[in-house]
């Protein structure tokens, strides 16, 4: 399908992140639920989503800075439970996480709150996060070119235009708004399912591009049916070709046994 050209060029960024301890300690889950519910977007962000991007090339992410604390220091499994189930489905926003995260602790009568706590230097550092982003020098013109320049940038990259920007900033017009308002809307729901997958970044990558040339095969097949049948038939040895060759080449660049 044919879509509407896009209004200008999207330059792509990364982002360096400036952590830096708040002051503030959890030492229990009831301490834990006061530092929660006075904490900026930021120290949120860091402790829920950050780890998709310091574990990004893992096969399985880890849980939240949350839910990690409370199952291995803490060591109560089911609350630890509860919290990354909110983390991975409450994420719509600031005040939407907060509330899901405080309910959940606030669900554990407060005696046991003040009981569940961690051995002596087993606390929970409160961090914030400072976001600078970095230019990468790439702009992309259209859908493809996007996909071109998303297959081989650094993680960070990624992560910051698909996970972070659009959760810290959402009035700010973001990547996926970008490829709707070039008309691409399957690519724009593509990017925002990898958004809410939980994947870890690579992963989320190999899907994203595996999926957009499998629909970049069958756009090339179906527009070579209006040629002779002899042209048809190269025309879609070439895509199957080109498909295999780029799956293949992807697949073995990320295998960390692979020798190139």
């Amino acid at each position: 399908m044919k879509t509407d050209p896009m209004p200008e060029p999207f330059e792509l960024h990364g982002v360096v992140h400036l952590v830096r301890p708040i002051g503030y300690r959890a030492h229990d889950l009831e301490s834990l639920r006061v530092g929660i519910a006075g904490a900026s977007a930021q120290t949120l962000f860091y402790h829920a989503y950050q780890p998709q991007l310091r574990y990004s090339a893992v096969t399985d992410l880890p849980p939240d800075d949350f839910s990690a604390w409370v199952n291995g220091v803490v060591q109560d499994r089911e609350t630890a439970e509860r919290l990354s189930f909110a983390v991975q489905h409450r994420a719509g926003s600031c005040a939407e996480l907060r509330d899901a995260l405080v309910q959940v602790l606030l669900s554990v009568p407060e005696k046991a709150r003040l009981q569940r706590a961690a051995p002596d230097e087993g606390d929970f550092v409160f961090l914030e996060m400072d976001s600078v982003a970095v230019e990468t020098g790439r702009y992309a013109s259209d859908s493809v070119e996007l996909m071109q320049h998303l297959a081989e940038v650094e993680p960070v990259v990624i992560f910051y235009h698909l996970v972070e920007q659009p959760w810290l900033d959402p009035e700010r017009p973001s990547l996926i708004h970008w490829v709707e308002k070039g008309g691409d809307r399957r690519l724009a729901e593509w990017l925002r399912l990898s958004l809410m997958s939980g994947l870890p970044l690579e992963e989320g990558r190999r899907r994203l591009m595996r999926r957009w040339r499998q629909s970049r095969l069958g756009r090339s097949v179906a527009e070579a049916t209006a040629s002779p049948e002899h042209e048809r038939r190269e025309a879609g040895r070439r895509a199957v070709a080109g498909l295999v060759r780029r799956i293949t080449q992807s697949e073995q660049s990320d295998d960390p046994g692979h020798d190139s």
